[in-house]
C-alpha cells in the first residue's frame, strides 16, 4: 500500500514563496526566470501532479508487461500550458494565498504516451482515466519525469484495467 500523497506544508509553501518573490525581484531575464521557477519547483513529488492517465498510456504499459519503456510516456499540463501559468506569476508579484492558489491549480498533469502529447490526439472526456494524486503514484523525479516501479504502478495499472473494465 503507498502512503498518502500530501500537498507541501504551509512552511514549504511560505520558502516557496520567498524564492519565487526574489526570483521575481531579480534583474535575470524572464526566460531564465521561468527555468529557475520550473527548476524549484521540478524537485518537489507533488510538483507535475499526475491527476489522469489516457487509456493509451495504459495500453503501452499493458502491452510491456508494465515495465517502463524509455521515450514513451509523458507528462502533460493539459489544462493549462506550463509556460503561461509561469509568465502570470512572473507579471506581476502576487500574495502568497493567489500565487499559491494559481501555482496549485494549473500544475495538474495528465500521464499521456509521447505521441499523444506531440499530436494533442487525444479527448480528455473520451481518453482520460482520472487518478487521484494522493494515492502517490507517478511522482515528480528528483531532477525530471517521474517516478514509475513495476511493483507500485504497475499493480495500480493492473488494478485499474480490472475496475475499470479497459
Amino acid at each position: 500500500m503507498n502512503k498518502k500523497a500530501l500537498p507541501p506544508s504551509d512552511k514549504v509553501k511560505k520558502e516557496l514563496y520567498n524564492i519565487y518573490q526574489s526570483m521575481f525581484e531579480s534583474s535575470v531575464s524572464l526566460n531564465k526566470k521561468e527555468k529557475m521557477l520550473n527548476s524549484v519547483f521540478g524537485f518537489e513529488p507533488w510538483s507535475w501532479r499526475v491527476v489522469g492517465i489516457s487509456k493509451e498510456a495504459i495500453r503501452e504499459f499493458k502491452e510491456n508487461n508494465f515495465n517502463y519503456k524509455s521515450g514513451t510516456f509523458q507528462r502533460d499540463h493539459y489544462f493549462q500550458a506550463r509556460y503561461v501559468t509561469l509568465r502570470k506569476m512572473l507579471e506581476k508579484l502576487m500574495p502568497i494565498d493567489e500565487w499559491w492558489n494559481w501555482y496549485w491549480e494549473n500544475d495538474k498533469t495528465i500521464l499521456v504516451t509521447k505521441t499523444e502529447h506531440n499530436k494533442k490526439s487525444y479527448k480528455f472526456d473520451k481518453d482520460i482515466i482520472e487518478i487521484d494524486w494522493t494515492l502517490g503514484y507517478f511522482e515528480s523525479g528528483s531532477t525530471m519525469g517521474f517516478n514509475y516501479a513495476k511493483k507500485r504502478e504497475g499493480e495500480f495499472l493492473k488494478k485499474l484495467i480490472k475496475d475499470k473494465n479497459l
